[in-house]
Formats: C-alpha cells, structure tokens, sequence
C-alpha cells in the first residue's frame, strides 16, 4: 500500500480543514445527515475541530498517498489511556487494510507507558462497533447522551495485534 503516515502540523490547520471534512462529510452525510446545510456544517465542525486541536495533548496524524490526505486520525493520552476520537478514511480505503497498516504504524509511535484504549461510536455505526471489537475493545457502556457506545480495551492487547 503506497501510503505514509505523518503528524499534521497544529499551526497549518487551516490549510488541510477542508480536505478533512471532505473525508468527514463523504462518509457521514448520508448516514447521519444532521439537517444543516453543508456549509452550515463544515462552519460548525472546524469551529469545534479547531478548538479542540488547541489541546496540546491532542493529536492528529494524516493518512497520506501520492500526496493526497485520504484520512486521518484524531486522539489524545489522558493519565495512560489512548482516547481514540475519530478515525476516517476516504471509502475507496474502506476494507483495503489500511487500517491495519494505520495501526502497526501507530503503536510504534505512542508512548510505551499507555495501559488502556477507549473510544465512543454512535449506536448506529455498526461498521465501527465491528471494527473496535475486532482491535479488542469492549462495549462497557453509552455516553451520557445515550446516542453512543463506550468502549474499553487494554492497550497491550493493541498493541499485541499490529506489532
């Protein structure tokens, strides 16, 4: 797979919001449409992206081919837990394995002193919920809004998986 994984720059975020929501809103609209326009959402999604990317603990790595961003992973470590929060790739991707490959990549580049995993995905995402499950994650929960499932996992069964 022709593809590279890098930290995106926190200071160049304006010049990559849009392709992100691209990635975003190509995979989400249809599934969950949210009744805004689509310049309603893009306004409302890089307002709370870019705030939540002046958390210095927050992180975002690009999914990156042929000089193309095709996604993108979103998380912060919080007191040894990774919290993954949100993980998107273009659908061409979907089912390549780049998941896997994301993966392996990523435990090479977390610290090593991580215990745990946890993660949130809305009920209706079954795709998602799979895809947890199958990195080792458990459903232990909802969110206090009950719209998600809160998952749970040992970061060395993680890292087991894709070292």
């Amino acid at each position: 797979m022709n593809c590279r994984f890098e930290y995106a720059d926190k200071n160049k975020m304006e010049d990559i919001l849009p392709q992100l929501f691209e990635i975003l809103y190509s995979n989400m609209s249809l599934k969950y449409p949210t009744g805004n326009t689509r310049d309603d959402d893009y306004r409302i999604w890089c307002s709370s992206f870019t705030h939540a990317m002046k958390d210095e603990k927050r992180q975002l790595i690009l999914m990156v081919s042929n000089e193309t961003i095709i996604g993108y992973f979103q998380y912060t470590i919080i007191e040894n837990t990774l919290k993954m929060e949100d993980l998107q790739t273009e659908k061409e991707y979907h089912g390549s394995g780049l998941f896997g490959v994301f993966y392996a990549w990523l435990v090479r580049q977390l610290p090593h002193d991580i215990q745990k995993v946890e993660a949130f995905t809305d009920k209706r995402n079954i795709k998602t919920q799979g895809i947890l499950e199958h990195i080792g994650l458990i459903n232990c929960g909802e969110n206090k809004s009950g719209k998600s499932y809160h998952y749970k996992g040992d970061y060395k069964a993680l890292l087991y998986k894709y070292i």
